[in-house]
């Protein structure tokens, strides 16, 4: 699921990429990226399982020629195993990694960070959730996959199918037919069977064929695959058929018998939440099944962070919802016996086989379905009056906690909430923090506003777009920052030029003077798709208007989007010079910008150091290094000192540097 872009991501800090060589997308301060091997003896097995999906061999074309696949598809259609597949067939199953992180933007810390991650001989999956890739970011990764000698595969999140998607590089992922996926696990489940079971008369190969064949033309076998979530599903299907197989006399009628259950049913399953508890007197359970209930809520809510959060958070709200049944303090901290595999058995939403199979570590809380998410917070919401409070009153304290991600998961679940009940949470959590005094709160309101216009519900997007215009035009300056984060995500870069208009009203008032909010955001929309140019024209009205706002914002998104490289084959050639070079007028506007920044007692530190940076790397592209030589000069004026004291410094530092050395020699300082 989209929950933050470069804006949000980049919201405390500037983080350069450029080296004395190269100049390299930034990338989130914090990012961490984590390579998780697959172990190869599961990773064949995997492979030997696939089962065909429609278009997989354009997938395997586009992963040949490219160098990188996104499988662009609904959850629950297998395109993990599809991609495990692909990479298996082009690397080998011992060569098959996946590409783990917490943080949002991992796809922009991927291109940044290309020579450290991706290796030769390997094949890399990556989940992108819902966040849909642009064209020209795939063909930046697709280029650098290809310099590395790596494959890629990436998975996203979309279960609309009759919308465009970018091409060459992305293929609609569709699932495979369900009968024959149930058949080829059934059999292999059947044949792990016979390789363990004493019992050889009973488990003769064709007395397995004839169970396999009989299951399989059961009517009812038929019903539940048209009513299955996900692949995973039936391949779990699979596995408990086979367990049938010397179970008790009706065992196998049990199972097939069984309804099939919706989402919202699992959740109240999983949560073993009853609609007994829901009544005036307010819960009944003991401590322990509360202190339980807590965990299993916080273990789905929690899905895919490592588990010492889950458990951490889970204990605190066991803590909530005991003072809510109390109706008084809640009892000392509750110590109890806690078997993780009872609470989490398998069956109930979790991959523990998947789990596995990533060899996490840490090891993560993993559903087989992550839609059973948003399922548990509806049936939270909607069902149990008596957890609302709880729950509110844990999310608070989830934005509190020192660890980041924690914070943002809560701001993703308020974001789901938002989506049931938009007016009263807001009024009780996302209020508060975009009114907070904590940058970070405030980044966590702008966040969970983003996750609930995700649903592309036009109501909510109706809502949303008006909260974030009352923010906007409000005279707290608390209120006014939040809005310009907000325009940083999929609130503003549906409608960059539009955003533009919102942005240049708040960064034309001095309240924001002190928060960099307005250039990150400007940055995210200069990265969305379509909005280089409109970004351009807005900074050169912004560092030509008279008052001393909008110049300082226009000078801050210079500095943000700085070390943004114009793209892989250009990996020298910072992108705001590369359109300058195409351009008179955007290089006229890019000299005002310089000349701006290099005075500002605020950010010159961090100026010079960018343009030592572009200069040296121009040492190697020669278009780049012609442009700048003449460039640099008209920025500073005739025998400046500051410049001649900076290139001096320069050239001490890094005495191979031909432009900084002619340069100085240009204005007079050797």
């Amino acid at each position: 699921m989209s929950i933050a872009t470069f804006a949000e991501a980049w919201n405390n800090a500037m983080a350069f990429g450029g080296n004395a060589y190269t100049l390299n997308v930034g990338t989130a301060k914090g990012t961490e990226l984590q390579r998780i091997r697959l172990n190869a003896v599961q990773t064949a097995r995997l492979h030997k399982l696939h089962h065909p999906v429609p278009q997989q061999s354009q997938m395997a074309a586009t992963l040949h020629e490219h160098h990188l696949v996104a499988l662009v598809g609904r959850s629950g259609s297998g395109r993990d195993n599809t991609g495990t597949f692909l990479l298996a067939d082009r690397c080998g199953s011992d060569q098959v990694l996946v590409l783990h992180s917490a943080d949002t933007d991992v796809l922009q810390a991927l291109v940044a960070q290309a020579r450290r991650f991706l290796r030769h001989g390997e094949g890399v999956l990556v989940r992108l959730g819902s966040r849909r890739p642009s064209r020209s970011t795939l063909q930046a990764l697709s280029l650098l996959a290809r310099a590395q000698g790596t494959y890629v595969v990436l998975v996203v999140e979309d279960a609309r199918s009759d919308e465009d998607i970018p091409t060459p590089y992305a293929v609609r992922h569709l699932s495979p037919e369900p009968r024959a996926v149930l058949e080829t696990h059934l059999r292999s489940a059947l044949e792990a069977h016979r390789a363990r079971c004493t019992d050889r008369d009973r488990c003769d190969r064709a007395r397995l064929r004839r169970y396999a064949d009989e299951v399989l033309d059961d009517a009812r076998v038929a019903v539940k695959l048209d009513t299955a979530r996900s692949i995973e599903w039936i391949t779990s299907l699979a596995r408990n058929i086979a367990a049938c197989l010397h179970g008790t006399e009706n065992a196998l009628d049990i199972l097939l018998d069984t309804p099939h259950e919706d989402l919202r049913s699992l959740a109240r399953r999983f949560l073993k939440l009853s609609e007994t508890q829901d009544t005036e007197g307010g819960p009944s359970a003991s401590e322990a099944e509360t202190h339980h209930q807590a965990v299993r809520i916080s273990y789905v809510l929690g899905h895919d962070l490592p588990l010492s959060d889950v458990l951490r958070m889970g204990t605190r709200l066991s803590a909530e919802m005991l003072r809510a049944e109390y109706r008084e303090s809640a009892p000392t901290r509750p110590v109890f016996e806690l078997d993780l595999d009872r609470l989490v058995a398998p069956g109930m939403g979790i991959a523990a086989e998947a789990a596995a199979h990533l060899s996490d570590n840490p090891r993560r809380a993993r559903l087989t379905d992550p839609e059973l998410m948003p399922a548990v917070i509806e049936v939270i919401w909607h069902g149990f009056g008596w957890l609302r409070d709880p729950l509110i009153a844990w999310l608070r304290f989830m934005a509190e906690d020192r660890l980041e991600r924690v914070g943002a998961r809560a701001a993703v679940i308020v974001g789901h909430l938002l989506r049931h009940d938009f007016d009263s949470v807001y009024r009780d959590v996302v209020k508060d923090w975009a009114r907070s005094t904590s940058v970070r709160d405030r980044r966590y309101a702008a966040m969970a506003l983003s996750v609930a216009m995700a649903a592309g519900d036009s109501q909510i997007t109706a809502q949303v777009a008006r909260q974030v215009r009352d923010w906007s035009g409000s005279p707290r300056p608390q209120l006014q920052d939040s809005a310009a984060r907000a325009y940083g995500t999929q609130v503003g870069t549906h409608d960059v030029r539009g955003t533009l208009v919102a942005l240049q009203g708040l960064a034309g008032r001095p309240a924001l003077d002190p928060y960099a909010s307005v250039a990150y955001s400007t940055a995210a929309l200069f990265l969305a798709e379509g909005g280089a140019a409109p970004v351009g024209e807005a900074l050169g009205r912004w560092i030509r208007a008279d008052d001393g706002h909008l110049p300082r914002h226009a000078v801050r998104t210079l500095l943000v989007l700085g070390p943004l490289a114009a793209g892989p084959e250009l990996p020298a050639r910072p992108t705001l010079a590369h359109q300058a070079m195409e351009d008179p007028g955007r290089e006229e506007t890019l000299l005002l910008l310089w000349q701006r920044a290099l005075i500002d007692p605020a950010h010159s530190g961090q100026a010079w150091q960018l343009l030592r940076d572009w200069l040296v790397a121009a040492d190697e592209d020669e278009e780049l290094n012609l442009f700048l030589e003449k460039f640099a000069l008209r920025i500073w004026p005739p025998q400046d000192r500051r410049a001649r004291f900076h290139l001096r410094r320069w050239a001490r530092l890094q005495p191979d540097a031909r432009l900084v050395a002619r340069l100085l020699r240009a204005l007079g300082g050797r």
